[in-house]
């Protein structure tokens, strides 16, 4: 690399190996977990165009012409708009992004070009929070950040003899130093309605396992997936494992295999009988794609941007793209819907007569055989009792008549097989029945003091409507395996499941993991759902008077400017010239008296040679002034005489000392 060019030429300086290799790996820090967002092809496109500069660099291959190059980003434009039919969007933008710095990463050559692609490794690396949200993305983005900096630095430093290890320190640093910045900006800078990332209307994070539909073997295989679905507060003590069904969807139609959601309405008057002691408690929701909100059963309110449909399922008037945070309230002993319509009992008394004939003969002949509604719960709940059937999370493959095969031949399901034929089973007596699907319990974080509840918690249960009783929740789950609702899923079954319970694990690490997950429901709190509400109610509980827009940017003026005048105080003060020793100070004092009497030492000249030459010009040995003079050599290079009394004896030398007048 030539070194001192002129300002105006360093923008031709030739891009030396260093550098290219510096921005390569950058640029792979960069994408590297976007690889899992993009096609395959996008992938090793990048790679290949990495390889062919860094051998480029090394005089292994030659650089493309331009005359390839131009048709060949034409050709990269056009695969990405073929690959997903648009360039706009969160995948389209990245992919089309990636592929046109790939081709920049083939044409440069000069100085300024590497500066570009450091800023477009920048760009990238902030396109991750399209993505994902979480603490882990937060953490890779910062180390990111030090590294691309690191590079920056090297590519402009003008002597190559900084090391590795002080560039790191340097970029450390710096990121450091904006940190306060950061946060007087993410404090004070006025929100807009809505969360903190919500720039999209993609769906972005986690996935909810639960769906529209309903069919045998669906739900079971959400048990191996450890993605937390929400976080869970109580304002008091958090009810029993048996006690927490968060609702969701209902399904009310039947094909026969397959249950769905019947198009529902919003209610208008919530007619909740309130039989029990209220529980409060926040939900904090991972972004699902859906309109879904979940509650513990049953809900009695409802929370802003939201609606209860006919089927009590709480309901988002939006897709919930991004964390969602929210307060409720819910009885655990309700009566529901007493005066239910008679078009939605009839609807939930439906079957399709053409398939699982042995089943609805099973619940048309109890009707004939019991009394009452509740008998007839009761002889259902009693044979998935009673008799061999179990509950694992590997059932046989059912197919078209799946109850009638699960009730009489197969007898191994999860809960959706129980839910689904307890159902069915109901209708066929002439019960009203639908399903419920959500989750069933949690796991306490002991360290956060809150519930985790995740995709392996889901659950299907059913609801039947009894005269002067409404709709009453069932779970035949419960009648087969009671461990799975009183304890938890891993304790209920015995096929080698990896549970993800933190309890289960180590005492040690156990603290660690709820550490750790209480880590990232506070980031989730108070980073991803800062929003405007809770911005005004920070700013307001700080008692500065900030109440405003206006009061907020003046607020935001004054802290930038408070940071940055620190941070020059700072350098100042550390510029100044450290205080010198007593030593010296004492010695400058006697050459100063020596100067006053016509004696001034030269800049080059030792002590020693100072000494010399005043004797000569005297005329006589100064003993006392060599005797001054050997003691301060003493102190300040000998070990051990850094002493206060040998300092003292010095300081008192200096200040006896006289020049004997000569005649």
């Amino acid at each position: 690399m030539q070194n001192n060019l002129p300002i105006d030429r360093i923008a031709e300086e030739t891009a030396d190996r260093t550098s290219i290799v510096a921005v390569s790996l950058s640029f792979l820090v960069a994408m590297l977990p976007h690889f899992f967002n993009l096609p395959f092809w996008i992938t090793g496109f990048t790679l290949f165009a990495l390889m062919w500069r860094g051998a480029q660099s090394r005089g292994w291959l030659w650089a493309i012409p331009r005359w390839i190059l131009v048709p060949l980003v034409l050709a990269g434009g056009i695969s990405v708009f073929a690959e997903y039919w648009t360039i706009v969007g969160r995948e389209p933008g990245l992919a089309l992004l990636t592929v046109m710095t790939s081709f920049k990463f083939l044409e440069s050559k000069t100085h300024r070009d590497i500066l570009i692609l450091v800023f477009l490794c920048y760009f990238l690396l902030a396109t991750h929070f399209l993505f994902g949200q979480t603490l882990y993305i937060a953490a890779y983005m910062f180390g990111a950040l030090i590294f691309i900096t690191t590079t920056l630095i090297t590519i402009n430093q003008r002597e190559e003899n900084i090391a590795l290890s002080e560039r790191l320190k340097i970029a450390s640093r710096l990121i450091g130093l904006s940190v306060p910045i950061m946060l007087i900006l993410f404090l004070l800078v006025p929100r807009i309605p809505g969360p903190i990332w919500g720039i999209t209307q993609e769906q972005r994070g986690g996935v909810t396992g639960l769906s529209e539909t309903m069919s045998p073997g669906e739900i079971s295989n959400l048990i191996t997936s450890n993605e937390v679905a929400f976080r869970v507060t109580f304002d008091g003590t958090v009810p029993r494992q048996d006690q927490l069904y968060w609702r969701g969807p209902v399904m009310a139609n039947f094909t026969g295999r397959t249950w769905l959601q019947h198009k529902h309405t919003e209610l208008k008057n919530l007619n909740v009988g309130q039989t029990g002691q209220l529980v409060q408690y926040t939900i904090t929701l991972e972004p699902n794609g859906k309109n879904w909100l979940f509650g513990l059963d049953i809900p009695t309110g409802i929370i802003e941007d939201s609606y209860m449909n006919n089927e009590y399922q709480l309901t988002s008037d939006k897709a919930v793209n991004d964390l969602k945070r929210y307060t409720l309230s819910s009885t655990l002993t309700y009566q529901l819907e007493l005066e239910e319509s008679l078009d939605y009992l009839l609807l939930t008394s439906e079957y399709p007569e053409n398939s699982n004939p042995e089943t609805l003969a099973l619940g048309q002949r109890w009707a004939r055989e019991y009394n009452s509604d509740t008998e007839i719960v009761n002889a259902a709940l009693s044979m998935f009792r009673n008799q061999e059937y179990i509950y694992t999370l590997q059932p046989p493959v059912l197919g078209r008549h799946s109850s009638d095969e699960f009730l009489f031949s197969t007898r191994r399901g999860f809960c959706e097989h129980y839910a689904s034929s307890f159902t069915l089973l109901m209708r066929a007596a002439g019960i009203p029945a639908r399903i419920v699907t959500g989750y069933q319990g949690g796991e306490y974080n002991q360290v956060g003091n809150y519930l985790i509840v995740r995709q392996s918690d889901a659950h299907a249960w059913s609801e039947v409507w009894l005269e002067d009783q409404g709709w009453v929740r069932i779970d035949p789950t419960a009648a087969v395996s009671p461990d799975r609702i009183e304890i938890g899923l891993d304790q209920a079954l015995n096929e080698g499941l990896s549970s993800f319970k933190i309890a289960n694990r180590n005492p040690l690490i156990g603290k660690i993991l709820y550490s750790w997950d209480n880590l990232q429901h506070s980031w989730n709190r108070w980073v991803l759902n800062y929003d405007q509400q809770k911005q005004m109610r920070f700013l307001s509980n700080l008692g500065l008077g900030i109440r405003t827009w206006g009061d907020m940017v003046i607020a935001l003026v004054i802290g930038l400017v408070l940071i940055t005048g620190s941070y020059w105080l700072i350098s100042w003060y550390r510029d100044l010239p450290e205080r010198p020793a007593d030593y010296e100070i004492i010695i400058n004092r006697l050459l100063k008296k020596l100067e006053r009497s016509g004696y001034q030492r030269k800049p080059s000249e030792y002590l020693h040679e100072f000494l010399v030459r005043i004797e000569k010009e005297q005329g006589y040995q100064d003993e006392d002034l060599e005797k001054i003079f050997t003691v301060y050599n003493k102190i300040k290079y000998a070990r051990g005489y850094q002493r206060e009394n040998v300092i003292k004896r010095f300081r008192q030398l200096s200040q006896e000392w006289r020049l004997k007048q000569t005649t």
